[in-house]
């Protein structure tokens, strides 16, 4: 299954775990803790010096570029891109 259609199931709502009736400033928090959150995940790959891993931190950057401002996104397309390849 390609990442695009997988895609498709992901809601356009960045919070749509949270009830609509959650106030703003917790919904403002828990978006910002999340990106907070992927962003050191995804700073944790890209300074990893793996040889191994370094085709895992192109696509990585790539999924990045792809979501400026928006590292929960990006996060989320490389683990479920990396979900479709098979383990070594």
């Amino acid at each position: 299954m390609s990442a695009e259609r997988m895609f498709q199931s992901v809601p356009s709502d960045p919070d749509p775990w949270m009830a609509d009736d959650t106030p703003s400033e917790i919904r403002q928090f828990a978006i910002e803790s999340l990106r907070w959150q992927a962003q050191e995940i995804i700073d944790e790959v890209l300074c990893s010096r793996e040889p191994g891993e370094e085709l895992a931190r192109a696509r990585l950057r790539r999924c990045v570029a792809g979501h400026p401002g928006r590292p929960e996104r990006a996060l989320l397309e490389q683990l479920m891109t990396n979900r479709e390849e098979p383990c070594m």
